[in-house]
């Protein structure tokens, strides 16, 4: 996902779309996955925002959205995460998959996915 997103880029600044990092964070959704507690910043952080705070934060973000994602779902579990992450689990639930504006995002990701996952592991 973050070759995906930002092509591993931690100074990646996209002020048209307000995305920031290595993970496209933009500043009011971080705002609520940057703290191990789960409790949301009391501020909207300002980019930029380093590795060692988007990456953590991606990880509680997919690990709260995985469970939310109908399981009758087709197709590889992990792109449709990737999806959801991209536009939110209720779009990929209520579209049945990945919402056609995502598949390219979504195909790239099945591709990185392919090229980065060692030999006899899925």
């Amino acid at each position: 996902m973050l070759k995906v997103e930002s092509d591993f880029d931690p100074a990646l600044s996209d002020p048209a779309k307000d995305e920031y990092g290595i993970a496209r964070w933009t500043p009011s959704v971080l705002r609520w996955w940057m703290n191990e507690d789960g409790t949301p910043n009391e501020t909207v952080p300002s980019p930029p925002f380093p590795p060692a705070e988007s990456i953590p934060a991606m990880g509680r973000y997919l690990c709260w959205i995985a469970p939310r994602l109908d399981r009758r779902l087709p197709g590889d579990r992990r792109v449709l995460i990737a999806a959801a992450y991209r536009t939110s689990f209720k779009k990929v639930n209520d579209t049945g998959g990945v919402p056609p504006k995502y598949r390219d995002y979504a195909a790239r990701v099945a591709h990185y996915l392919k090229e980065y996952t060692p030999p006899g592991r899925k």
